[in-house]
């Protein structure tokens, strides 16, 4: 992201807040206590929204409670992050959740982390993990630390890894245990070959 296009962010999210100001009583964050917040940033955004493309396209929209802007690395720390990643066709994915994240800026790759859960809408199926890693050019979706997935039937794939793709429509946890829909919860899962 150059400078000129970051600028633009700003102003737009500062408008945006300036106009949704009320008299709330408290007194409002001056620029120092809002940097203080996080020591490395440079800038702050209160209700970031971020769109990423691919080719022209709208691939993802980024959006975050609180943005740190850390030009030195080129990077945005995010806290309490919503990521829709789209098709080619603007069709919703898949959802990101997460208490906290990482946005390069230069890659537009991300992490996520801290109750990192990602949906696909179109058949409820979610994975819930610690750190989810995001590469852009190659739309890869994976993690390292453990995960647990729900599948639309009812199953559910407990494991030490995963990784997918934005579409969530090829899923590998590795180290799968399975339990079954409608399986007892005192019976042990089935590991997976």
């Amino acid at each position: 992201m150059n400078r000129k296009l970051l600028r633009q962010i700003l102003v737009v999210a500062c408008l945006s807040a300036l106009t949704a100001c009320g008299d709330s009583g408290e007194p409002p964050l001056v620029a120092e206590d809002a940097l203080s917040l996080n020591e490395e940033a440079n800038q702050v955004v209160f209700g970031l929204e971020h769109w990423v493309t691919r080719e022209g396209i709208r691939r993802a929209r980024i959006m975050a409670d609180t943005a740190f802007f850390i030009e030195e690395r080129a990077q945005v720390e995010l806290r309490v992050m919503d990521v829709v990643f789209f098709d080619v066709a603007g069709d919703t994915t898949s959802i990101l959740t997460s208490a906290k994240g990482t946005y390069h800026w230069n890659t537009q790759d991300m992490v996520a982390e801290e109750d990192v859960v990602v949906v696909n809408p179109s058949d409820g199926s979610r994975i819930e993990t610690s750190v989810l890693y995001y590469n852009r050019g190659e739309d890869r979706i994976w993690g390292d630390q453990s995960a647990k997935m729900w599948k639309s039937d009812g199953t559910v794939v407990e494991g030490t890894s995963f990784e997918t793709n934005s579409r969530m429509d090829d899923v590998v946890i590795g180290g799968a245990s399975v339990r079954r829909a409608g399986q007892p919860s005192g019976q042990q899962p089935q590991r997976e070959p």
